[in-house]
């Protein structure tokens, strides 16, 4: 299909010359013209940074591309605050910044810019909103987005909740090429990406372009499937039998399910769901960004807290720890609102990485847990959605925590509730949970030679003990490869 391939490519270098700096390029401009032997300065401003327009009185032009032959977009008031982005150029001997703010997206001289004053108590005073920043929605096609931070697992959830089924995205790298990730290949098809954005996280604000397609593209294949051979039973020793509602014990390595029971029912997790919300936070922001709190925890009686009040300043990366770790279903709800800008946003967010994951039995209706009507999940899912959360590296740091100090406009301690770290020998992970309604709920990770597993009990009066005896028996029953 030559045609249709070169379209795609026409497209992709006009949206090219937007993002990525064309040559330097002569300019004559009321009859004279700038020294291209003058040198740009060095950047002042870093990317995430929040700046203001200074133009000595007059307004700034906002262009489309690097250099004052640039399309002017706008002409942006004294004093207008912006966010830099990643890009800087020097073009026509001035250094340019790519910038983003009030909806548009463009390119500005440096000299016309300052930083801006911090905001007080909250670490910095970036203005780019979290996630996706640009249309409402996307159609089939390429679109230009400025990302805040996250991964390409967050880009894909955050676009498919705005109507996406997300192809390819593409980066400029620092000489200017673009790079892509192509959701649902092999890593070594993205290996490129990933030279790019070591680790995978996109830590600075930055222009971006989508390819959606008209059918669902799945990433599950990439980061979950394994090709480790699953443990071979031992003999015919009889598992334990549980207190729980529903138990399964899976391995990690294969993801093979070595004991069930009842483990499709859907049934109420607690706060087990917060492992869900977890995922969309860390895929899905820059976990360093500051975030205020609108949430009282004051007013949470007779729930399990972090600790927030209203106007409290800390990390995403912090909230992390007090949802996890004293399992904060105000910290919960600071993240969804903070993500998302609701509760309901932040769940479509979630159910666009269960359908991702191809987690069936799954459904929330708030990001904390506590629960009502359609607010369940199977010991299955949870089991693999525990699975693929344990290989990101910043999710399992977190869970095998035991203390936590939170330094930000006030200091708080957490402790975690998963009290089966220090019981179990060989445990690392993960959450705990309780409502009235679903009872006492536990999910559990333990490493021995080498060979971790995950239990998942869900309404058991002695979730700990259940764990313990299904992991010994797992442990001792099977041989693992």
């Amino acid at each position: 299909m030559p045609g249709r391939c070169t379209l795609h490519v026409a497209l992709l270098a006009a949206l090219l010359l937007a993002l990525a700096a064309p040559a330097a390029r002569a300019h004559a401009a009321a009859g004279g013209r700038l020294s291209t032997a003058l040198q740009a300065p060095a950047p002042a401003i870093g990317a995430g940074d929040a700046v203001v327009v200074d133009a000595d009185g007059d307004c700034l032009r906002l262009r489309e591309s690097p250099g004052l032959g640039g399309r002017v977009l706008e002409c942006l008031d004294e004093g207008t605050t912006l966010t830099a982005l990643y890009g800087a150029q020097s073009v026509d001997g001035l250094l340019w910044r790519e910038v983003w703010g009030g909806g548009m997206h463009g390119w500005a001289a440096e000299l016309h810019l300052r930083s801006a004053p911090p905001s007080l108590g909250c670490g910095g005073s970036a203005t780019v909103p979290v996630g996706i920043s640009g249309p409402d929605s996307f159609r089939a096609g390429l679109t230009v987005f400025v990302w805040g931070g996250g991964t390409v697992q967050g880009i894909h959830d955050a676009a498919s909740a705005r109507g996406c089924s997300p192809q390819t995205v593409w980066a400029t790298a620092p000489d200017g090429s673009m790079v892509g990730y192509v959701f649902g290949a092999p890593s070594f098809v993205n290996r490129a990406w990933f030279d790019l954005f070591p680790g995978g996280r996109i830590g600075a604000p930055r222009a971006l372009i989508l390819r959606c397609s008209d059918g669902a593209v799945r990433i599950t294949e990439a980061s979950q499937v394994s090709v480790a051979r699953a443990p071979v039973p031992l003999g015919s020793t009889a598992a334990p039998e549980v207190a729980a509602s529903a138990a399964i014990v899976v391995d990690a390595a294969s993801g093979a399910v070595l004991f069930e029971e009842d483990a499709r029912r859907p049934l109420p997790p607690a706060s087990l769901t917060k492992i869900a919300t977890a995922i969309v936070a860390i895929e899905g922001t820059d976990l360093d960004a500051w975030v205020v709190s609108n949430v009282d925890a004051t007013a949470m009686p007779d729930s399990s807290v972090m600790g927030l009040r209203v106007g409290d300043c800390f990390t995403v990366r912090d909230l992390l720890y007090g949802l996890l770790l004293p399992s904060g279903n105000d910290a919960a709800l600071v993240l969804a609102r903070y993500i998302a800008g609701g509760e309901d946003a932040f769940v479509d967010r979630m159910h666009a990485m269960l359908d991702r994951l191809r987690l069936g039995e799954t459904g929330f209706i708030d990001p904390h847990g506590l629960g009502g009507d359609g607010h369940a999940s199977s010991a299955y899912d949870l089991a693999m959605l525990t699975r693929y959360a344990m290989e990101i590296p910043e999710f399992r740091e977190i869970v095998s925590t035991r203390l936590q100090t939170a330094h930000g406009s006030r200091t708080l301690h957490m402790r975690t509730g998963n009290y089966f770290l220090d019981r179990y020998v060989g445990a690392d992970g993960v959450k705990t949970g309780f409502t009235e309604e679903a009872g006492p709920t536990f999910i559990a990770s333990a490493t021995r030679e080498g060979q971790q597993l995950y239990a998942v009990v869900l309404n058991s009066p002695d979730r700990f003990t259940d764990a313990e005896q299904l992991l010994d028996w797992a442990f001792t029953s099977f041989d693992f490869p």
